[in-house]
């Protein structure tokens, strides 16, 4: 069983460094879903985050795999408005004989063997399922590069007006009282704090999709049958978060119980260079070697918290937290991150008493029943949302 300060992060499946080296401060180690076997060749600085940060396959795609990567190529290749029709006809192979190969099995024969089978039907309900979940997923990861481009694009725009507006304010070619040196000078103080776009910039049409890309996440999470699955679920997009926090109130008619808060420092350049990567890692090791006190009692709380089987209200007072070890923890923080420029996150715990987290996505997003697996003893949900 993986301590409880291990997390899955949702609903990403290509988490950015940045946010990764945010998370892993508090927690001992990180996993994330990677929607096809294919995507295991291009994990993220395995080097920095080795044994610390690990992508895998929760339903491997076997023998469609090579299905699967060609649609994803015509994806890749398609106009915007190309990828409407592309994705309507993106069904499972098994389940429907959309797929283009000549060997493909006929549709009649496929409803034919719905028809015999029951088993096999839902076997490949599932796999179709599976199939459309991988296909939300990965556009997914396309638009947020299309969006990365442009705002790249956008900061280096904004980045040349600043230099163009500095060099101008410092001309002395123009003549006193010229409106052109007034405007040039104008312009420079505007811009003097203008910041570039953030590395977790999120708006964008990526932002529309929350909602369909956690359901397709969670159906993943359904079909994973890891017996090291975490028990803990984390997202760095807190709409993510206040999806199910508002989903689990709307459909339980209860609150989610918040159970505590916790700064989380940033460390700017994560990526950049190899000595900014030995420096973090450094830093990391300092801040968990100086609150392992605090950190140990954590894990026992969420060990404690991820147990508990009553979800009626009247056990709710069982779940309470030592305050002297968050002001521990904030203090050391503080210590250990003196400079306010670096800046500071709070990651928010939550749970669900009494609803492991299977139980949670099953509900709140109709999911039709998967095989069961492993749950580890967990029988109430933890949700961990970190905010910008």
């Amino acid at each position: 069983m993986k301590p409880l300060t291990s997390a899955l992060i949702f609903p990403e499946t290509e988490p950015s460094i940045h946010d990764i080296g945010k998370l892993l401060f508090f927690f001992n180690s990180l996993s994330y879903y990677l929607p096809t076997e294919s995507d295991a060749e291009t994990l993220i600085d395995q080097n920095l985050f080795d044994n610390l940060c690990a992508g895998y396959v929760p339903a491997p795609l076997h023998e469609d795999l090579s299905r699967f990567n060609r649609l994803l190529g015509e994806m890749e290749n398609s106009r915007s408005d190309e990828l409407a029709r592309l994705f309507s006809s993106a069904k499972s192979p098994i389940a429907t004989g959309q797929i283009r190969d000549k060997d493909e099995a006929s549709s009649s024969s496929i409803l034919s063997a719905l028809q015999e089978d029951n088993g096999e039907k839902a076997h490949i309900q599932l796999k179709e399922r599976l199939w459309q979940a991988r296909l939300i997923l990965k556009l997914a990861e396309m638009l947020n590069r299309r969006e990365s481009e442009v705002r790249q694009g956008l900061a280096k725009i904004s980045s040349d007006e600043q230099k163009t507006f500095a060099s101008l304010a410092g001309s002395n070619g123009t003549e006193p009282g010229d409106p052109a040196q007034f405007s040039a000078l104008e312009k420079p103080l505007h811009l003097k704090g203008k910041i570039e776009y953030p590395e977790d910039y999120s708006a964008g049409g990526s932002a529309m999709l929350i909602p369909l890309r956690i359901k397709a996440w969670a159906e993943l999470f359904l079909a994973d049958s890891s017996p090291s699955r975490p028990g803990v679920i984390v997202t760095t997009n807190p709409d993510s978060g206040s999806i199910l926090l508002d989903r689990y109130e709307n459909t339980w008619r209860k609150t989610p119980q918040k159970l505590f808060s916790l700064s989380i420092p940033m460390f700017p350049g994560l990526g950049s260079s190899e000595s900014a990567k030995e420096q973090y890692i450094a830093s990391r090791i300092k801040l968990r070697l100086a609150a392992k006190e605090d950190l140990n009692y954590f894990e026992n709380f969420l060990r404690e918290t991820a147990v508990l089987h009553d979800s009626s209200s009247d056990k709710r007072e069982d779940i309470s937290i030592d305050a002297e070890h968050i002001a521990a923890w904030e203090e050391t923080v503080k210590i250990e991150f003196p400079n306010p420029a670096t800046g500071y996150q709070k990651l928010d715990f939550y749970c669900f008493p009494g609803i492991p987290s299977r139980t949670l996505l099953q509900r709140l997003f109709h999911l039709e029943p998967t095989p069961s697996v492993n749950e580890q003893g967990y029988t109430t949900g933890i949700l961990a949302i970190l905010h910008t």
